[in-house]
């Protein structure tokens, strides 16, 4: 190990290829400070709690609980909130920049200190807390995952306990940070990307001085710039709505095709199902010749029930799909750059080109395994759904080690419980 201590974000020096916060850092503390400080204490509590005394194992259960929020991707209780969020860091990023004196290091920590100062409240622990622990009774996780995971709550309950433990010194809000400003960045990438898209499909060349000096700082870093010009220009302004107007129109033409594969997972398929089903079968029952205010309220109400289906969780886990097979090598280039203008149209207007998908493909999801293609198969051949009938498929892609897909169809289960899903009558006995 070096004589010279390394900052928190760079490489631990012992060879691992972790960043030193999440390897040695916690040990080497221990071992330098003369007696623990209130904020060690609760740690070092914590992990006794959990018959573990050593304090470097801290640094696994982070790195555990790091990879597996990335994993499930946001959720109530593991993320600050997504709105203050951004506010918050939008405004420090402007704030830091103009401060010359910082380097990346030290601009990375203060970032984190105002956030976590801001954000971190006591009902924030209690409840990253609580779900902390009940995801770590989970089943699909592994021993060593459900550990980790119980270290964590332990010791977001111990520091939320300790009024001396400073929000900034808290490891567990450290590693919730990082993941939430990994996702933040990758957001505003995907903003600059579309811009980017949007501007080589229009030629760039034919833009105005000041569209062009939008575009760069928008590469720069501040999107915002960009989406200000946009609202200024009614001639840019036309010509964005105009792509986006036949990207969906090349989206939904192609939906129609029996080879295009589907859009829906297995479980975001039987959500919507679940979650369609009443206002499907009252807008399929009207007689033929309704009045056209019974038919708006039918409709209406069709596409209420689209937007209240469409959860972050759900638009998300789809198109992050999209993108990935748009960039799937072992996928024809045809059907990529589909996937990519998909991907754009369907975060552009989710609720319209979700319907637009349930009603004009072709196809149904597919099972992931032969096991998860039986199950399915088992649940549309019943009559009634229940959520005593979900419950096998449910355990399977437990067992599968889906635990976001796991959810999706407890919801449905939750979703039974008041609106059960009559498929067809009963054959007669």
């Amino acid at each position: 190990m070096s004589q010279k201590k390394p900052g928190r974000n760079d490489p631990c020096p012992c060879g691992s290829g972790k960043k030193y916060k999440v390897c040695h850092a916690s040990e080497d503390r221990a071992r330098a400070a003369p007696s623990p400080t209130s904020g060690q204490t609760a740690v070092r509590d914590g992990l006794k709690s959990l018959e573990s005394t050593d304090v470097s194992y801290l640094g696994v259960a982070l790195d555990r609980l790091g990879k597996l929020l990335a994993e499930w991707g946001p959720g109530p209780g593991l993320r600050f909130d997504a709105e203050a969020f951004d506010k918050h860091v939008g405004q420090e990023l402007a704030r830091i920049s103009e401060v010359e004196t910082l380097d990346a290091n030290q601009a990375h920590r203060e970032l984190l200190v105002g956030t976590v100062k801001a954000l971190a409240t006591k009902s924030f622990l209690d409840r990253l807390a609580a779900v902390l622990r009940a995801r770590s009774e989970e089943s699909g996780l592994s021993a060593e995952d459900q550990r980790a995971l119980r270290a964590c709550a332990v010791i977001a309950s111990a520091a939320k306990a300790s009024s001396r433990l400073r929000p900034e010194n808290n490891p567990i809000l450290d590693v919730v940070f990082d993941v939430q400003f990994r996702e933040w960045s990758t957001r505003h990438k995907e903003w600059l990307a579309k811009y980017d898209l949007l501007a080589s499909g229009m030629s760039e060349g034919s833009l105005s001085d000041e569209a062009r000096k939008a575009l760069q700082q928008a590469r720069d870093g501040d999107v915002d710039a960009l989406v200000d010009y946009v609202k200024e220009d009614p001639g840019l302004a036309e010509r964005i709505a105009l792509e986006a107007k036949e990207r969906a129109a090349r989206v939904e033409a192609k939906l129609r095709e029996p080879s295009t594969p589907p859009v829906f997972a297995p479980e975001e398929e039987l959500w919507l199902t679940c979650v369609l089903w009443e206002p499907m079968q009252a807008l399929k029952g009207l007689p033929q010749g309704a009045e056209p205010a019974q038919r708006r309220e039918a409709v209406t109400a069709l596409l209420r029930g689209v937007k209240g289906a469409l959860d972050a969780d759900f638009l998300a886990g789809m198109l992050d799909r999209m993108r990935q097979k748009s960039q799937d090598a072992t996928v024809d280039e045809a059907l990529r750059a589909w996937y990519a203008d998909a991907a754009i149209a369907f975060e552009a207007e989710p609720a319209r080109m979700l319907l637009a998908a349930l009603l004009t493909a072709r196809q149904e999801a597919q099972g992931r395994s032969a096991e998860e293609m039986v199950a399915l198969a088992d649940l549309k051949a019943l009559t009634t759904w229940t959520p005593e009938s979900f419950e096998p498929y449910r355990q399977l892609l437990f067992q599968m080690n889906l635990p976001a897909s796991a959810e999706r169809i407890q919801r449905c289960q939750e979703w039974l419980k008041t609106h059960p899903v009559a498929l067809r009558a009963a054959a007669p006995e």
